[in-house]
């Protein structure tokens, strides 16, 4: 590919390197291979215009991003091995395999300092950081730390990213620390730019909220309206701000606009005979979910859901609800109790699209199905453990099954428990995927009561980037195992080979 010739393209000049921020106007000759192929050439051929070294040893291929009628290729720059703060190039590939655009926050490579000088330790900048908040520092708990560097003018800083939480009031704030000097260099409100609203919710079900079923039934056992002391008030987070029930995480427009609710003021405080109950529940315990996850490090680069999860909260009048692989749907029933109405069975069903979104069309054969329910239900109850009387913590779906449970004898009365004693000598062919899903929820439950909630969940997750969707108990097993010698080094290998034998399953 030629360098681009003074007259052949438009410019908009940058404001402090000297190199152009974009460069547009121009159709580049026809390239040859895949799109990052195409715009490595590209700059390459045009290094000196944009202030890029000719190897292209500062930059590093972040990812591709197809359109219908482009892709968009991302570069990071990193120098001495740090990332340099919103230093992308990005390269604009048409379908016709010519490149027609270029934007470049890169700093030139001139300017960039000759060594690096990250003089303070993580524990002083951490500290540093929280002095940078106005309010109670205790309760602020620090979910990130990376050096990077920070561009600031024309100068490049040695620099520390450290992502601060705080859970009453809420907060999260992005911190930048000078690591030459301990001064801070940039803040922001990183939840400031996403309207907040308030709600009433069951956390997860009126069942566990008050301790017990027997004041929730009729005689006739029906449901009764829930007290008063079943609900929770809880913030909204990172709603769009259109009075609807959307944001970054989650979305219910697909329920429709006639049944949906609109509250300009981001106030949905109902009652769960109320219009528009379920869908607060679908938005708040899906939202929870998915920030639970990237606090448990599935965020950015990493992060699982690249779209809102979309909910149909009242798609059918059965009492039955499910996740389609190909509508990238979530659809709950209002047969008998509202599915809705249960916090764990909403988690349930998000168990299924996070799957589905690590592992396309996952539960392929009898032994994955199993595993898809067995985990479901095992990330319900490790989800909302903390939040449920301690006899309820094994038991999942006390409100949307407890019909159910009481006509099977559970005690207390759910759909399903997970801490039974089964193996996988009790799986049983062309059984219900549910009930040899039990065996691998137990097989889950017992890590976690191994290792703790967060890091049974974290390590059970990560476990799900190497299975397939003909997967098999026994390849579950040695995925966590493989996770657990990725994330922690292998400390905890003795004792989950120890439970996994003790289940009969593998690894294998």
């Amino acid at each position: 590919m030629r360098k681009l010739k003074k007259r052949s393209y438009k410019t908009v000049p940058g404001e402090f390197y000297g190199t152009p921020k974009e460069l547009w106007g121009f159709r580049s000759p026809r390239g040859a291979g895949r799109p990052a192929d195409i715009a490595e050439i590209f700059l390459r051929a045009n290094a000196e215009l944009l202030g890029l070294t000719d190897d292209m040893s500062g930059l590093e291929l972040q990812k591709v991003i197809p359109s219908l009628g482009a892709h968009h290729v991302i570069f990071q720059q990193i120098h001495f091995g740090r990332r340099v703060h919103r230093a992308y190039v990005t390269v604009h590939v048409g379908n016709d395999d010519r490149v027609y655009l270029t934007k470049n926050r890169a700093m030139p490579r001139e300017l960039l300092p000759l060594k690096a000088e990250f003089r303070l330790g993580e524990k002083d900048l951490i500290r540093r950081a929280r002095c940078c908040l106005s309010r109670n520092r205790r309760r602020v708990r620090v979910q990130d730390v990376e050096e990077m560097w920070f561009p600031k003018g024309a100068r490049l800083m040695p620099a520390c990213r450290v992502r601060l939480e705080r859970s009453r009031p809420v907060e999260e704030w992005i911190v930048y620390v000078n690591a030459k000097t301990g001064r801070m260099l940039s803040k922001c409100d990183n939840l400031a730019a996403a309207a907040r609203g308030r709600a009433r919710v069951f956390e997860p079900s009126p069942v566990t909220a008050i301790g017990g079923h027997e004041t929730l039934l009729t005689e006739k056992l029906r449901p009764r309206r829930p007290p008063s002391a079943a609900y929770k008030t809880v913030t909204l987070w990172g709603l769009a701000g259109n009075g609807y029930l959307e944001g970054k995480r989650v979305t219910t427009r697909p329920t429709g606009s006639k049944r949906r609710v609109r509250r300009t003021g981001h106030q949905f405080l109902f009652d769960s005979t109320d219009k528009g109950f379920e869908e607060v529940m679908v938005y708040h315990h899906i939202d929870s979910a998915i920030r639970y996850l990237e606090r448990l490090g599935f965020r950015g680069r990493r992060a699982i859901f690249r779209a809102p999860v979309r909910v149909n909260v009242n798609g059918t009048r059965d009492d039955d609800s499910w996740y389609s692989p190909w509508y990238k749907l979530l659809t709950f029933g209002i047969g008998s109790i509202d599915d809705a109405e249960d916090g764990e069975t909403i988690v349930h069903e998000l168990g299924h699209a996070l799957q589905d979104a690590i592992t396309p069309d996952f539960g392929q054969s009898e032994e994955a199905a199993a595993m898809g329910e067995g985990f479901g239900d095992y990330f319900a109850a490790s989800i909302f453990a903390d939040a449920k009387p301690e006899r309820y913590q094994p038991c999942v779906i006390t409100w949307d099954g407890l019909l159910i449970g009481l006509a099977d004898g559970l005690d207390p009365p759910c759909l399903r428990r997970v801490d039974n004693d089964w193996t996988y000598a009790d799986f049983r062919k062309k059984d219900s995927e549910h009930n040899n899903g039990e065996i691998w929820s137990a097989t889950l439950w017992q890590v976690r009561k191994e290792l703790g909630g967060e890091e049974a969940d974290r390590l059970i997750v990560e476990s799900h980037f190497q299975l397939d969707g003909f997967t098999t108990f026994a390849r579950g097993a040695r995925a966590i195992i493989d996770a657990d010698q990725n994330l922690n080094g292998g400390v905890n290998r003795t004792a989950l080979r120890k439970i996994f034998k003790d289940r009969e399953i593998g690894p294998v």
